[in-house]
């Protein structure tokens, strides 16, 4: 099946060939245990010695990894046998480790070195920066990529192959390490879109795999994909994996992008959280991996980049990724808002509540949240933002920034615009962006006032302008009073336990100190507090009252099942609701802001 290759052990004898025509040539087999990975690196040398590293951080999470904990022991070896090798340690943060290979300039040499590959029912998974050193100053070199397990093994990577499916050529070491590899016996789905297959690679336990609605997954990929593909135009890749670790829950998830595929770990239940993730890592293909500001690539994988955008490429992704979903009008399973621009606007709440809950954003501008991110968690970084997220803040900058080109222009131009210059100017892997460019062209398709407003958001911290902002579009924020059906008991999530721990209870049979291990459907069983809550908050997302429910107990060495009706309550709701007063031109805008297709 396309998307998905056999390799064999005959790739063993390959590297012997290949590597003379590629600069640099890896091998990938099975290390010494069922939980490693050999990775053999080889090269012909330019000078006496050469340096080799592994990444320190990997794009896209601005945080140091000190990958190179992961290479305890590095083996060299040279065509003429004669070959040194030593490890130097280097600076405080980052520390750069090195292994200096001595071995006579023109010669082909090699380094082996095992690192942890821990297996899941049969499947494996990896990303390249945690992977695969690299010769210093060699980056942009041609890079051959070849498999050696002892036995066919199942590869699903966003490379085309060559060779009879034995083989992948990229043109630099960053596009090698910018696709990750899931291997093994792993499930797996496709679809064709514009010509192109696009793989669907599960991982994780049988159990939670199980759990996953895989056609409905398959039809949410494939929206996003064809929603995200007509919004630019076209897809800018040959084939597409979607990495999916699957763990058990109803909704949430979390992801890293990448050239033409992205990992994601998710929740078996796939609801609206998780599809907004899928929307998010997809969107990336063109607002950082094409589109992106110049210190963004090539990359220095020693340090970490410094630039003012990330509000712009995280921020903004995540605006579009769900505006889009509201525009296009994608509506699924597990829903708490009546519609799918109601859900948009529901997102727009999420993230203003986010960001005012931070005192920080008086202090700290979005630009300079992005630029000092290499400064947060005491000179470790993260892949939030410095103080504030350039996540929630760029969303809203997304949303303010919008709706202003659409008011100053009379709806003539949008933010639409601005992304799709900003594709035209990058892709093709162009060079990216200067940090003034989004500013530019601002002002060229909306006017200097423009500008004047770029420069209050952006670089200025302070209060968003949200409420001003949609006024413009005749709505107000509100708080309303919305009815739900409380749970009359109160559980924490509990790790060690593998299961929900009551806190406190109005519920006869359900007392303090009980463990909660299933409420209808919806098992508790994981040593990930994340996991536990996640699963627990589907639960609750479109709870009514009236709702029954059936709770699994678990006191002492008894189990028992408690019978639990929801309670009617009302609870404050901060809302997006139309102005009774909006203005005739007020609501032409919002049809615009609004629309799938905006010119």
């Amino acid at each position: 099946m396309r998307g998905f290759n056999y390799t064999g052990a005959i790739l063993g004898a390959l590297l012997l060939c290949t590597a003379a025509n590629a600069q640099l040539s890896y091998l990938v087999s099975e290390g010494s245990g069922p939980s490693k990975l050999k990775v053999t690196l080889s090269f012909k040398a330019n000078s006496d010695v050469t340096k080799v590293q592994i990444p320190n951080w990997a794009p896209g999470s601005y945080r140091y990894a000190n990958n190179w904990r992961r290479v305890p022991n590095v083996v060299a070896s040279a065509s003429n046998g004669e070959v040194g090798i030593a490890r130097v340690t280097e600076g405080t943060l980052p520390v750069i480790v090195s292994w200096n290979i001595t071995c006579k300039k023109g010669q082909m040499a090699s380094i082996s070195y095992e690192l942890d590959s821990p297996m899941t029912d049969g499947v494996g998974h990896y990303s390249g920066p945690s992977t695969y050193m690299y010769p210093v100053g060699r980056t942009q070199e041609p890079c051959t990529l070849n498999f050696a397990f002892s036995k066919p093994t199942h590869i699903a990577i966003g490379l085309m192959p060559v060779k009879e499916d034995l083989q992948y050529k990229v043109d630099t070491y960053d596009h090698l390490a910018d696709n990750p590899v899931t291997f093994g016996d792993f499930k797996v789905d496709t679809y064709v879109q514009r010509g192109k297959t696009h793989v669907i690679a599960y991982r994780g336990t049988a159990a939670a795999i199980a759990g996953v609605d895989r056609e409905y997954v398959k039809k949410a990929c494939a929206f996003v994909s064809q929603m995200e593909g007509d919004f630019f135009g076209g897809a800018p890749y040959d084939r597409y994996v979607w990495h999916f670790a699957v763990n058990a829950g109803t909704d949430g998830a979390g992801g890293l992008e990448h050239l033409s595929s992205t990992e994601i770990s998710m929740a078996n239940g796939v609801g609206p959280g998780v599809v907004g993730v899928y929307a998010h890592e997809f969107f990336h293909l063109w607002n950082v991996k094409r589109i992106r500001s110049k210190p963004l690539g090539p990359f220095d994988y020693t340090t970490m980049p410094q630039t003012g955008a990330l509000w712009w490429l995280e921020g903004v992704t995540d605006y579009f990724a769900h505006t889009l979903l509201g525009r296009y009008g994608w509506y699924g399973t597990n829903e708490r808002y009546a519609n799918p621009i109601d859900k948009m606007y529901a997102t727009l709440v999420t993230n203003l509540t986010g960001v005012r809950a931070k005192q920080d954003r008086f202090n700290i501008s979005p630009y300079d949240s992005s630029f000092r991110v290499r400064e947060a968690a005491n000179g470790v970084g993260n892949s939030d933002g410095m103080l504030v997220s350039y996540y929630n803040t760029g969303w809203l900058c997304g949303l303010c920034l919008d709706i202003e080109l659409i008011h100053k222009t009379n709806g003539k131009r949008s933010l639409d615009d601005v992304e799709r210059a900003l594709f035209a100017e990058c892709k093709d892997n162009k060079p990216g962006f200067e940090e003034g460019r989004i500013r530019e062209l601002l002002v060229k398709f909306g006017g200097a006032s423009m500008g004047d407003f770029y420069d209050t958001i952006i670089t200025k911290p302070g209060e968003l302008p949200v409420e001003a902002q949609l006024a413009k579009i005749g709505y107000d924020f509100k708080e309303i009073d919305e009815a739900y059906g409380k749970v009359p008991f109160v559980l924490q999530a509990s790790a060690e336990d593998k299961a929900m721990k009551v806190l406190s209870s109005d519920v006869q049979g359900l007392k303090i100190g009980d463990f909660v291990t299933k409420i209808n459907a919806v098992d508790f069983n994981s040593d990930q507090v994340n996991t536990l809550r996640r699963a627990y908050t589907g639960l609750t997302r479109n709870n009514k009252a009236g709702e029954k429910w059936v709770v699994t107990v678990k006191s002492g060495d008894q189990t028992q099942q408690v019978n639990v009706e929801l309670v009617a309550a009302t609870r404050k709701l901060k809302k997006v609701v139309s102005k009774p007063e909006a203005s005739t031109d007020q609501l032409k805008l919002r049809k615009i802001f609004e629309s799938k297709k905006r010119s």
